[in-house]
């Protein structure tokens, strides 16, 4: 029998704890985990609020729509409504549970067989320039234990173009400073190695020499703050008041990401080699990232190319 105020164990929400207990027994990273679970708890309190079946075996592709059509009119925490990406990356975790349930033989069909996801349109993230990456570490510069921690992440980030969760969850042990490479846990709990350069190496080394004298310096994350390991979240916040500082306006872990891959494939690089760095496993990946300075790539390819000046 349910305890007041328990939800019913064949609910979406009943059901929960279980898929949790799913993913986490299939190594999911603990982001992917929490979206997941986030994601699909926003479901249930909207068929909650609309009367609607709670029990994924009556939930029908029509309920699905309309709480995508729902999501749609929500408002952002940055004011206006939710962007279609993160409308998109809702369909795409809720998906996932009803993929499990069927898997469990909870349901026979999932509702999401025919409902086709949300559309994205194109909008590549802007690249930061070499005048603004320039800016962002004079904004950085100097001995104190913040300069020298925020240096090391903003070249690190440029360096390797890791994701932030990655960066956030390296610890000390992770540096090879004979190999010059950081050892990164990557989605799906997939390591690999990501090098960096001598200026980056350097700023390394800078901020470990400061990072001895911390508080919390036996602690093994490598980026640490005023109440211990920094987060993905206390990066990000970082970045921006840096990108503030410098006057260059909003810097976030991902436009870092963006800007490697596109300097990568500038640079003449092989998009095979640039998967392997980042840790994608489709090119379709390579082409979203790509896409941000892709028309200035290809007039630079032009330039090179000089087609009419051979006549």
């Amino acid at each position: 029998m349910t305890g007041a105020g328990s939800p019913a164990p064949d609910s979406v929400r009943g059901l929960l704890p279980d898929f949790r207990r799913h993913l986490m027994a299939t190594n999911r990273a603990p982001q992917t985990i929490h979206r997941y679970l986030v994601d699909t708890e926003i479901l249930a309190d909207y068929l909650d609020a609309e009367g609607l079946p709670t029990a994924p075996a009556a939930i029908t592709r029509g309920h699905l729509e309309a709480w995508l059509v729902h999501l749609s009119t929500r408002p952002s925490r940055r004011g206006g409504t939710l962007a279609p990406a993160t409308i998109a990356r809702a369909y795409r975790s809720v998906q996932q549970f009803f993929r499990w349930l069927v898997d469990e033989e909870e349901i026979e069909h999932s509702p999401f067989e025919k409902l086709r996801p949300p559309a994205v349109p194109e909008q590549p993230v802007p690249i930061i320039t070499d005048e603004e990456l320039s800016k962002l570490l004079h904004a950085c510069r100097g001995n104190t234990f913040e300069a020298r921690r925020d240096a090391a992440i903003v070249r690190m980030l440029l360096d390797t173009g890791v994701r932030a969760g990655e960066l956030a969850g390296l610890t000390v042990d992770d540096l090879d400073f004979d190999l010059d490479v950081a050892r990164v846990l990557g989605k799906g709990r997939r390591g690999r190695a990501a090098p960096f350069g001598v200026r980056t190496g350097d700023a390394l080394r800078r901020y470990l020499r400061s990072r001895a004298k911390h508080p919390y310096a036996q602690q093994p994350a490598l980026w640490l703050g005023a109440r211990g390991a920094m987060t993905a979240s206390g990066i990000a916040q970082m970045l921006d008041r840096r990108g503030a500082e410098a006057g260059i306006g909003e810097v976030n872990p991902h436009r870092f990401r963006h800007t490697f891959a596109h300097r990568w494939l500038a640079a003449g690089n092989q998009e095979q080699d640039l998967m392997r760095l980042t840790g994608w496993r489709s090119r379709e990946m390579v082409g979203r990232y790509a896409a941000s300075a892709a028309d200035q790539r290809a007039r630079e390819a032009h330039k090179r190319a000089g087609l009419g000046d051979t006549l």
